[in-house]
């Protein structure tokens, strides 16, 4: 879990002027390193402090999905631009996001396994009991994202990371065009795939992990696509796409193996024992068809 991180959310000395353009508007291949970089990340941004305000007094399960994604995009674009902004400035900004986004996911996650847990009960009747607890756990998990995610200092944040990375792009390669840069770190995130796809197809010992590494890097590699597209060489939709496809079937693998690991590492003080266990069978004999298939996915994209 991500739930230590400390680094603080400051709030700007200097606002930042948001560029409520679409990025796509702004982005040509010419474009400056430095001048691409607000014009990708704003939006996310707005969208990140939008969704912040509405879990104040909303319990939406896709807006908590979408603030996960928005912080996880941040991540992204800040590992693409890391070679310029230096990795201890990376480092500070991507822990928070990830930090965020593992608070974000407290809410979502117990959805995912709340939903899992529904189905279980269909054939096994006393499973009820630990679908209503974990209706508890989920109403636990939205108060406590809610007192950790403060829409004024995450929007203060996200403002002064900004500006502070704007601030050193400038300083570092204003003059330098987009395009060559662009497409060098989209191929080392295509190079992290392939590698991790790789070890993953061959791998025995710790598979679940290698599958979620598979993911992780599709993810990123999916991300920049989607922000460098404008301004790189070529039709990437059809990547995008497949990429998407690829996600989904990993991440129904993952959605039933993290519910595992998460009600497993859950004490549930008015369900019986056996009724845990149960539950947690049925989760094994589910994940044990979905890594198959995920299985074969991941290796049909090795190669």
């Amino acid at each position: 879990m991500d739930m230590d991180g400390d680094w603080p959310l400051p709030r700007p000395r200097t606002r930042f002027r948001i560029d409520r353009r679409r990025s796509d508007a702004s982005l040509t291949s010419k474009t400056s390193i430095a001048s691409t970089f607000s014009s990708l990340a704003m939006p996310v941004v707005i969208e990140a402090v939008q969704r912040t305000k509405a879990l104040s007094s909303g319990v939406d399960p896709e807006a908590f999905h979408q603030l996960r994604v928005a912080f996880r995009k941040l991540r992204a674009l800040y590992w693409a631009y890391s070679p310029w902004l230096g990795e201890e400035a990376t480092a500070q900004a991507s822990e928070e996001f990830k930090r965020l986004a593992a608070v974000a996911g407290g809410t979502r996650d117990w959805d995912i396994a709340g939903d899992l847990l529904e189905t279980a009960q269909k054939s096994d009747a006393s499973i009820e009991l630990l679908v209503t607890a974990a209706r508890e756990k989920r109403a636990q998990a939205v108060a406590h994202s809610q007192a950790m995610i403060k829409s004024e200092a995450v929007e203060a944040f996200l403002n002064d990371a900004v500006l502070r990375a704007q601030t050193t792009l400038q300083s570092r390669c204003s003059d330098l065009p987009i395009r060559a840069f662009a497409r060098q770190r989209v191929r080392m995130a295509q190079r992290t795939l392939r590698k991790r796809s790789r070890r993953a197809a061959r791998s025995e010992a710790g598979h679940e992990e290698s599958l979620h590494d598979v993911r992780k890097a599709g993810k990123k590699l999916r991300y920049l696509l989607e922000f460098f597209q404008p301004v790189i060489k070529g039709d990437h939709d059809r990547t995008i796409k497949e990429l998407t496809s690829v996600q989904k079937t990993l991440g129904e693998f993952n959605d039933i193996a993290a519910s595992e690991t998460l009600i497993r590492n859950t004490t549930f003080d008015e369900v019986p024992a056996d009724v845990v266990e149960k539950s947690l069978q049925w989760l094994e004999e589910r994940k044990c068809q979905r890594i198959d298939v995920a299985s074969r996915r991941v290796r049909a994209i090795s190669g």
